[in-house]
């Protein structure tokens, strides 16, 4: 694919870095001449200072025969007058625009006109609270991957040293239809493992689970060894750090879910805002990483939600709430080294807008067609529903013997809304909808190729 990216912003090198590993050919744009340097020290593209309304610079990065262009610059009105004008610019391209501000993601009129009917809306924001949204409805999760309207999960839960799996083999475990649980992946010491038969389950293994709408949770955990008890509805208190657009959009939710919550902002004149944009969040003013307040805010059943704009401040935050007692602390960054140490540092749970982001252009870069797509693991984990296609080796044959390629699986089957998790007996059809969940090594990634999916 020929793929324009309008913008050296921190989102435009993340999805300049994951459209290369892609195997794309990339050109980036951008007037910054320190951001198309720093750009090109670390990524293969051919990176342009300059501006989309040059036409020298349009025909540098053949915008006529472009396949995808992604406009992510800082400003949501540069963005959505740049796609207005690709238009007419490169006719045959699938665009896609960052857009933050709920001024314009909330207007319809914007996207109901004929330039932006099908320019799709980059929304990291608003991803990012919809996962903590499904984080808060599953106990423990440590990640959370929602598909369907979230009629299938794929969720992150830590072995303890107390689990019944603790050095069994994955096929020596209990495979009854009516509670089975499948494990799809596993992340041991860093490394990700698409786990086959004699795979041995060890202490502290972060396990990937489907968990399908109709199927109890209590046999998820029960397979685990989990507490039964977190299942139940407690009287939770949501904390939540930081007062920005995102704060105010979850303290919003959990308010009309009749919920607890307190909220911490460091400045006075945005938390007056607050108050009076939210009719039940108690609004403090205060430093989140500040000890003292903390610990008057914190008890066994406070979960935390860092949403400051501040990845360090959100990280310490964190950590820090941990070690006052809180259940649990949900953290907000997109560092990869923080996700790298944040499970052994005291955070349960990471939200991270950049990796949702780079799910909704992801299904906009196959050949087949994705109806969803996210990145789990920090990038080293792929999830992608996808349709079934006439030619495809699944159809009309038992799982068993398709011959899957190593590191890619089966995580779910959708016909005709019913949802089944699959084994070795399960058969599929032309048209089913399937989640696959897979390695995002280069060499999985070719494989996957060879199966043969729905046609855009």
């Amino acid at each position: 694919m020929n793929i324009v990216i309008i913008g050296a912003t921190p989102m435009g090198a993340v999805l300049a870095k994951y459209m290369v590993e892609e195997g794309h050919d990339v050109h980036v744009v951008d007037p910054d001449q320190e951001a198309i340097a720093q750009l090109l020290t670390h990524l293969d593209v051919r990176a342009l200072q300059g501006s989309m309304q040059d036409p020298a610079i349009l025909d540098e990065v053949h915008i006529h025969a472009a396949d995808l262009v992604l406009v992510v610059t800082h400003s949501d009105t540069n963005n959505i007058v740049t796609a207005l004008g690709l238009h007419s610019l490169a006719p045959r391209a699938r665009v896609a625009i960052l857009v933050r501000d709920e001024q314009f993601t909330a207007n319809a009129h914007i996207w109901n006109s004929a330039q932006l009917e099908q320019v799709v809306q980059l929304t990291p924001e608003q991803n990012a609270i919809h996962l903590v949204m499904e984080l808060l409805e599953i106990p423990l999760a440590f990640e959370v991957a929602s598909f369907l309207e979230g009629r299938i999960h794929i969720a992150g839960f830590l072995l303890h040293e107390d689990s019944p799996l603790i050095g069994k083999k994955l096929c020596d475990l209990d495979k009854s239809q009516e509670n089975r649980t499948l494990v799809v992946a596993v992340d041991r010491h860093n490394k990700t493992i698409i786990p086959t038969g004699d795979f041995v389950f060890a202490v502290r293994d972060r396990l990937y689970i489907p968990l399908l709408a109709g199927r109890k949770l209590s046999d998820a955990f029960e397979f685990m060894g989990l507490e039964q008890s977190l299942l139940l509805k407690q009287k939770t208190h949501y904390l939540i750090g930081g007062g920005g657009c995102m704060a105010l959009q979850l303290a919003s939710q959990l308010e009309a879910e009749g919920l607890r919550v307190t909220l911490i902002e460091k400045d006075r004149q945005r938390g007056v805002a607050l108050v009076d944009r939210l009719s039940k969040t108690r609004v403090l003013h205060g430093d989140v990483t500040d000890p003292v307040l903390l610990q008057e805010m914190i008890d066994p059943t406070t979960t935390y939600i860092a949403l400051t704009g501040n990845q360090e401040i959100n990280f310490m935050s964190s950590v820090l709430v941990r070690r006052l007692g809180a259940k649990r602390a949900i953290t907000l960054f997109d560092n990869e080294g923080y996700i790298a140490i944040s499970a052994f540092m005291g955070v349960d749970a990471a939200i991270h807008p950049k990796f949702t982001t780079i799910g909704q252009v992801m299904t906009l870069l196959r050949p087949q067609e994705v109806l969803e797509a996210q990145l789990m693991l920090g990038g080293k984990l792929e999830a992608q529903l996808v349709k079934v296609g006439p030619d495809s080796p699944l159809v009309g044959k038992p799982l068993r013997l398709v011959g899957l390629p190593k590191g890619v699986v089966v995580a779910a089957r959708q016909r005709e809304g019913q949802l089944v998790l699959p084994d070795g007996t399960t058969v599929f059809h032309s048209g089913d909808q399937v989640l696959l969940i897979s390695d995002r090594q280069d060499k999985v990634r070719r494989k996957m190729r060879q199966l043969t999916f729905m046609e855009r």
